[in-house]
């Protein structure tokens, strides 16, 4: 399968993923068209949306139960490096996640099996290297700390920290979240991005599926890894499904322009998964890709008083500006951002 076909389906899949499940079905009539193939290919993926994985157990239970019941999976079971894989735990478009066990340091591992087109060529494998020893030295408590990358008999992996929590875009399933708990998890977030934009890293690809809920507070996945997804960066980014550098309803306008992002596209991602824990729905919507484009690109962001009028009136400033079309009208830095959060925090209803 081809680079463009694999960056296709993942595309589809990741925006299908933050529909309700009662509109995937027409979204994929109208994305898939007349091809039947892709249309399987999104759905297969979409099959393991609810699977249970490594990250909703304890890791002893899960590490036990998972060697009592492997499967067909050929992987199940192999080394890959130091780490032995225990069972498949998620499928996406940019390849498998495995729960692990590293075997030097005897700990639960996740492991990410990359696409095969990553081991085509040494320029890709020599980025992909140099973005991830980057990624690697992000230490933040709010951060999933990326352990590893490695290559095995052909297979490139990422290895991650084992986590056990909900994925926001799952407890956002269940309707918005309370007041204090959204501020708080903003305020972690916030908090997150200053440490990666401090040292030159950009997400590019903050949503509610790369969000853990945690017993300590929240975790942001994938951190860093997002530009590892495709092997080149052009000068303009088709905003069609077949090239777009992340999620259509979590992307900003100048991702959607094909402009180069920077650290204040992440503040609009902030913007959008701050509105929706507070909201309990997406800032802009649409029942086609186009009209969602469209929104994104022309609609003013909503006042998320409506949906909750006990919000202090600072915050829906606050999110406004975050949410502005043009980068310069919105915050410039994260910093700027945590700093009025917090005050907000502290302030209440009079803020």
């Amino acid at each position: 399968m081809s680079p463009e076909r694999l960056q296709q389906i993942e595309a589809l899949y990741n925006d299908a993923l933050n529909l309700r499940s009662a509109d995937r079905s027409a979204f994929l009539d109208h994305a898939c068209g007349a091809d039947s193939a892709l249309r399987r290919e999104v759905e297969s993926l979409l099959e393991f949306e609810r699977a249970e994985t490594c990250l909703d157990k304890d890791a002893i239970e899960f590490a036990a139960e998972s060697v009592a019941a492997r499967g067909n999976d050929s992987l199940m079971g192999r080394m890959l490096g130091r780490y032995q894989l225990l069972s498949l735990v998620g499928r996406g478009g940019i390849g498998d996640v495995y729960c692990a066990v590293d075997s030097r340091l005897n700990r639960l591992v996740a492991v990410k099996i990359l696409p095969p087109y990553m081991n085509e060529s040494q320029e890709w494998l020599q980025r992909l290297t140099q973005e991830a020893r980057t990624a690697a030295a992000l230490s933040h408590p709010h951060i999933c700390h990326l352990y590893d990358l490695g290559n095995d008999s052909g297979i490139s992996y990422l290895v991650f920290e084992y986590l056990s929590g909900e994925l926001l875009s799952e407890r956002l399933a269940k309707g918005a979240l309370p007041l204090p708990d959204a501020l708080s998890y903003a305020i972690q977030m916030a908090d997150a991005l200053v440490c990666a934009h401090e040292q030159g890293i950009i997400h590019c690809d903050l949503k509610p599926n790369n969000i853990m809920l945690t017993k300590s507070g929240l975790k942001l996945l994938d951190f860093g890894i997002a530009e590892l997804r495709y092997p080149e960066k052009t000068a303009v980014v088709s905003p069609s499904a077949a090239h777009r550098p992340g999620t259509l309803a979590y992307m900003a306008p100048e991702q959607l322009n094909g402009d180069t992002p920077d650290a204040r596209t992440d503040i609009f991602g902030f913007g959008l998964v701050t509105f929706q824990m507070l909201a309990g729905r997406p800032a802009f919507q649409g029942s086609s890709e186009a009209i969602l484009t469209t929104s994104i690109l022309k609609d003013n962001p909503p006042s998320v008083l409506p949906f909750l009028p006990q919000a202090p009136p600072a915050l829906d400033l606050l999110l406004s500006r975050c949410l502005a079309k043009d980068p310069r009208e919105r915050w410039q830095s994260i910093r700027d951002v945590l700093f009025i959060l917090n005050w907000v925090a502290s302030q209440g209803r009079s803020a």
